[in-house]
């Protein structure tokens, strides 16, 4: 009973009892589902194992000082505590049990893709960013189902002790399950619940069993990466030309809300291409890994580098939507990838080229009325093709007791492409108050399937929305988006909603426009604010 936990109107109870009880336990008029008590997902083993090559450290203190970040894993090795302890605080939460060297040397690789990234045998790791917090959430009971609870407790307890301290947050581990569609777990409600409002960026790995039978759903994402408030973080199999999912790396979709994930993926390793991370021996060394635990933190460092280049410029929640808007697709499932590769040369997430701009809007979406978000473009217009990409992300507060109404928050997006264009009434003849609206983002553009259709209302609250869509310019005259904000409490209308965070991007690309970036900053010039990185950021793809 002392692991008892409650979260927005579920109780999760751990029961020990003999197989044959548990159809007489699931009757129980209170009880909403029985099921297995997840394992913790297993600590992969190296690609290969070897001496390794000894790695040289940077000398440099973190590019910048005034944030750190979190790792929730195994532990590091005595010799890596030493040698980081210019950038990593290893932190051991209370009443935990003895260290286990397999989950601290998984602790040791996780924290070098966050702090280097990728490492390459003959290169000197890059500077890293920030400073970085290891919390130790595992011990030598994790072969115990109990520690379903307990290592979610003590991520939790260093969460909450710390409310204020991390805007940057990497989790590699969670329940060796797959997500399903009726039944949120309690390490995904938790997390949701803490990372609502979007003052956090928390990514997490999306599990390793995207081998597993697909006909029953075993290669699903595992929780908590199917949490609305969370970044699901996939592995790739190279960042360049030709990348792939990673055939180990675990497949959506997710929830319907929350359907697409992962939310996107990034090089992970591979058998014939593996992310070098650092490995404790008789000193550190460079060991091929792969698996979407290094995946993860390195989405992260991207993140943390848009920080550290921009101050203060963008909450975390903006850097979210930056990430997911910048992924590139290519010509894989949704499923498979989310919205695409997300972009590991940070300068590239900030940065425009000469025939695009990028116009983030991030704020506060108010009650009871829309949100006018124009487009930025030049007073002249645009010629030939163009193309408008607009990724919208808020990050609700969440009722899991409902798994359908599982979002509090949800979206009406109109988009308005002709400020001089209005419907006119066939019966009285008036012209609408407004111009005329399009379906931008609509339930078939979101599930990429005809079948979906009939889920238009769960898709209103849909937490995170892109779409890319050409237009001949001729058709776009001062355009601009409508936003309005919906809210609902367990199930039903909110009596007393509370503005919620927003973060929107919007994108414009004309390629026969060459000069179209200088052209929408001298239009606007008293209204936008350009973004100028303040330092630069080293990265090895």
């Amino acid at each position: 009973m002392d692991r008892v936990r409650d979260v927005r109107g579920l109780t999760f109870i751990p029961v020990q009892t003999v197989f044959s009880a548990a159809e007489d336990l699931a009757r129980f008029v209170f009880v909403r589902v029985a099921r297995a008590m997840p394992s913790l997902r297993p600590i992969q083993s190296p690609v290969t194992r070897s001496l390794g090559q000894a790695v040289q450290l940077p000398t440099q203190e973190c590019a910048d000082t005034s944030f750190r970040a979190v790792v929730f894993d195994g532990g590091l090795p005595s010799k890596a505590v030493t040698a980081l302890e210019k950038w990593v605080t290893l932190i051991e939460p209370p009443n935990i049990g003895k260290p286990v060297p397999a989950f601290q040397e998984h602790g040791l690789a996780v924290t070098s893709a966050l702090l280097f990234g990728p490492l390459t045998s003959g290169d000197l790791p890059t500077q890293p960013i920030c400073k970085v917090d290891h919390v130790r959430v595992l011990d030598e009971k994790a072969g115990d189902a109990l520690e379903y609870v307990d290592v979610l407790d003590r991520i939790l307890g260093h969460l909450d002790t710390n409310p204020t301290k991390y805007q940057f947050v990497n989790i590699s581990l969670g329940p060796d399950t797959p997500s399903v569609d009726d039944e949120v777990t309690y390490w995904t409600a938790a997390l949701d619940q803490r990372f609502a409002h979007g003052t956090v960026l928390a990514t997490v790995a999306v599990g390793n069993e995207g081998e597993a039978d697909a006909v029953s759903k075993l290669n699903r994402i595992q929780p908590p990466a199917d949490g609305v408030n969370v970044l699901a973080v996939g592995a790739a199999t190279r960042n360049g030309l030709g990348w792939g999912r990673a055939p180990y790396s675990c497949v959506g979709p997710g929830r319907s809300p929350g359907f697409v994930k992962p939310d996107g993926v990034i090089f992970g390793g591979c058998d014939g291409e593996p992310f070098g991370v650092l490995a404790a021996r008789n000193a550190l060394v460079l060991e091929p890994r792969s698996g979407t635990s290094f995946s993860s933190p390195y989405a992260l460092r991207s993140g943390i580098a848009v920080r550290a280049q921009l101050a203060n410029g963008l909450s975390p929640l903006a850097i979210r939507a930056l990430l997911i808007h910048c992924a590139d697709p290519w010509d894989h499932p949704r499923p498979e990838v989310g919205w695409g590769l997300f972009e590991s040369d940070p300068e590239r997430l900030i940065t425009c080229e000469d025939d695009e701009a990028v116009v983030i809007y991030q704020g506060v979406l108010p009650i009871g009325e829309h949100l006018r978000a124009k487009i930025a473009m030049p007073k002249e217009g645009t010629v030939g093709d163009t193309f408008l990409t607009a990724t919208l992300v808020i990050a609700p507060e969440v009722d899991p007791e409902h798994t359908d109404a599982y979002t509090r928050a949800g979206l009406e997006v109109l988009f308005r492409p002709n400020k001089n264009q209005f419907s006119i009434n066939k019966i009285t003849g008036k012209r609408s108050k407004q111009p005329k609206a399009d379906s931008f983002y609509s339930a078939v553009n979101m599930y990429s399937s005809p079948e979906y259709q009939l889920r238009a209302e769960d898709f209103k609250w849909e937490p995170c929305r892109r779409r890319t869509q050409k237009f001949d310019g001729t058709e776009l005259n001062e355009p601009f988006f409508d936003i309005y904000y919906h809210s609902r409490e367990s199930a039903t209308k909110a009596q007393m909603p509370d503005p919620i965070p927003y973060a929107f991007i919007v994108g414009v690309k004309a390629p026969k426009v060459t000069d179209l970036y200088n052209k929408i900053v001298r239009a606007y010039s008293s209204i936008l604010v350009p973004l100028r990185p303040q330092l630069r950021i080293a990265v090895r793809h």
